[in-house]
C-alpha cells in the first residue's frame, strides 16, 4: 500500500508568497522612513552649520512653495547679492521646521530677510530666522 500525501487546499497555497510580498513592503516603509529621517537630520545640520559660520546678507523672497505631499518641507526661495560677487544669488531654505506648526510663519514673497551663506560657496545660504534652534 502506498502512503497517501496530504494536499495543500489551494486557497492556501500561495500563503508564503503573500507574507513575503507583505514583509517586503513593510521592510521597506521602516527604510524608508529611517533613510528619511537621517536625511532630514543632515540637512537640519547643515543648516545650523551655515548659520553658525556663514557670512550675513540681505536678501528677499521670490517664491514661497508648499508641497502637496503631506510629511513634505516648504521650501522658500530667495534672492541676496553676497559681498565681493558681481552678480545676484538665488538660494532655496528647505523649511524643516514646518513640522514643528511653523508654517504659518514663512515669509511672504517680498519680504526682506536676513540671511546667512557660506563665503566660499554662496549657493550654500540659508534665511536666518527659519533655522530651527529647537529640535534634537
Amino acid at each position: 500500500m502506498h502512503a497517501r500525501r496530504a494536499q495543500i487546499p489551494p486557497k492556501y497555497s500561495h500563503m508564503p508568497m503573500e507574507l513575503m510580498s507583505v514583509a517586503a513592503f513593510i521592510g521597506g516603509a521602516v527604510w524608508s522612513l529611517l533613510a528619511t529621517q537621517r536625511f532630514d537630520a543632515k540637512g537640519l545640520d547643515l543648516q545650523r552649520d551655515i548659520l553658525k559660520r556663514g557670512a550675513q546678507a540681505q536678501g528677499r523672497i521670490v517664491k514661497v512653495w508648499r508641497p502637496p505631499l503631506m510629511g513634505s518641507f516648504p521650501r522658500v526661495y530667495f534672492e541676496f547679492e553676497p559681498e565681493g560677487v558681481a552678480q545676484t544669488v538665488r538660494g532655496c531654505h528647505v523649511h524643516r521646521g514646518a513640522h514643528e506648526g511653523f508654517v504659518a510663519s514663512l515669509p511672504a514673497v517680498g519680504t526682506h530677510v536676513a540671511v546667512r551663506y557660506l563665503p566660499e560657496n554662496p549657493a550654500q545660504a540659508v534665511i536666518a530666522k527659519l533655522v530651527s534652534r529647537w529640535s534634537r
